[in-house]
């Protein structure tokens, strides 16, 4: 009996853990493909992963050295002056 829970709870830990990792997978095959990682996060989903990859993105360059601004931030900058 105890090892058909320990079995269930093992099985149970093991799909919880496939099942996030597919998650985090196809998030970052999501924002690779929009190429939007310099832009907000468009969903929880979106920005879970960037909080559990640890991934921010500082616009303190663009800034600094507009020549090479990220795409967001030459667009804010095009906004502005109109």
């Amino acid at each position: 009996m105890l090892y058909t829970v320990i079995v269930a709870l093992s099985l149970t830990a093991g799909l919880a853990a496939l099942s996030a990792f597919v998650l985090v997978v196809h998030s970052i095959r999501r924002e690779d493909r929009r190429r939007s990682l310099t832009l907000s996060p468009r969903g929880a989903l979106s920005s879970g992963t960037r909080r559990i990859l640890g991934l921010s993105v500082d616009h303190t360059a663009c800034v600094i050295h507009p020549e090479y601004a990220c795409p967001t931030c030459l667009e804010l900058d095009t906004e502005v002056r109109v």
